[in-house]
């Protein structure tokens, strides 16, 4: 038998369901944690500190992109890490990194305020889509 880690559960969550879900919560405008999501969808593996392998990293990865692609705020904004209270250093990033944009240690807490705040009053706005 091979050790937990050597074996590949097949992941069928999509980036789209997980968009909306994000959507979903950013209407009701509450913050959750990766653990959460993962909650939501039972296929996706634990967490573990190897997060650039873990399929939510990709996944939240192409939101990001399709958020900046359509000018909107990240959707990402609302998961938080349970040990720091706020996003992991991978999503100031990878905002960084789309928006062109440096986003100093000292100003993350601002600006991921500003962002769930812009977050939530995109998907709290009724449009015509």
């Amino acid at each position: 038998m091979l050790p937990f880690e050597q074996h590949e559960v097949p992941v069928n969550t999509s980036i789209k369901e997980v968009g909306q879900f994000l959507e979903a919560q950013a209407k009701i405008g509450e913050p959750i944690t990766c653990s959460q999501v993962i909650i939501r969808f039972p296929d996706l593996p634990p967490l573990t500190a190897a997060w650039r392998s873990h399929p939510l990293c990709s996944i939240f990865g192409e939101l990001d992109d399709e958020d900046h692609i359509k000018t909107r705020p990240f959707r990402t904004a609302l998961v938080f890490a349970v040990e720091t209270g706020k996003p992991g250093q991978e999503f100031f990033d990878t905002v960084s990194n789309l928006r062109s944009k440096t986003i100093l240690k000292r100003e993350q807490d601002a600006f991921w305020i500003a962002e769930l705040s812009a977050l939530r009053a995109y998907y709290q706005t009724p449009r015509a889509d």
